[in-house]
């Protein structure tokens, strides 16, 4: 598609407008790569200069985003997620129209160190799950969730982790154990993404992700499980209902 010299709009300001609508119009998708410049210029028979406008232009509107010796990407439309809300994952997305899917990066038998202890009260060196997975929704990597369980509470309980089933209709259906949506504890901080984070997550060494550590409680105010998980700030917007 050529840009038209002959109306008073600048190029740049077309160009923009084209990308918008390609957007929209899921041309170009949310987290994919925009073609680089050189392409564009050969695509819409206008200069560098143009496309580095209209892209600088589109960045700054939060349309687009820059990846270091990567390219240039359609920004992804933040997701809610609720602050007080101990649904899980998969529940919550299929809520939101959204498909979501699990990888398991680690499922093994650890002994509870003094702060998983603490946190699920139980004994130091109690035999503990520790579940680390890879979330996604709509195929694309948005959390990693580690959770231990004590497996004095929880038998067996890794058998019955398949990657795409949800984790508390695990322990509804085969432990009989109730959340108790009104108790939950969370600490959420901002931290830098590490090495492994980074190529889990698609982004880079560095980038800040939300960080939230969260303890889950039955309806006897008895811990559940603990969790910690990771996402992209850019990715999610926490909200609080009062």
């Amino acid at each position: 598609m050529k840009l038209n010299n002959s109306i008073s709009t600048p190029l740049y300001d077309q160009l923009k407008q084209i990308i918008k609508d390609s957007i929209l119009q899921e041309v170009y998708k949310q987290g994919e790569r925009l073609p680089n410049e050189t392409e564009l210029c050969e695509i819409y028979g206008v200069s560098r200069i143009t496309v580095r406008r209209a892209i600088q232009d589109l960045t700054e509107e939060g349309l687009l985003e820059r990846r270091q010796g990567k390219g240039t990407f359609v920004m992804r439309t933040k997701l809610a997620r609720e602050l007080v809300s101990v649904d899980g994952f998969t529940d919550f997305n299929k809520q939101l129209g959204k498909n979501p899917s699990k990888r398991i990066l680690v499922c093994e038998e650890i002994k509870a160190n003094p702060i998983i202890a603490e946190s699920l009260k139980i004994p130091i060196d109690t035999p503990v799950l520790r579940l680390v997975r890879l979330m996604f929704i709509n195929d694309y990597p948005f959390t990693i969730d580690e959770t231990h369980y004590s497996l004095e509470r929880f038998p067996d309980l890794a058998s019955h982790f398949l990657e795409n089933v949800s984790t508390y209709d695990v322990l509804k259906k085969i432990y009989n154990v109730n959340l108790n949506s009104s108790s939950t504890h969370k600490i959420i901080t901002v931290v830098p993404a590490t090495g492994h984070e980074a190529a889990s997550l698609d982004c880079e060494i560095g980038d800040t992700l939300f960080n939230i550590d969260k303890i889950v409680y039955d309806e006897n105010k008895v811990p559940i499980h603990t969790s910690n998980f990771k996402t992209r700030t850019e990715l999610i917007a926490l909200t609080i209902t009062t």
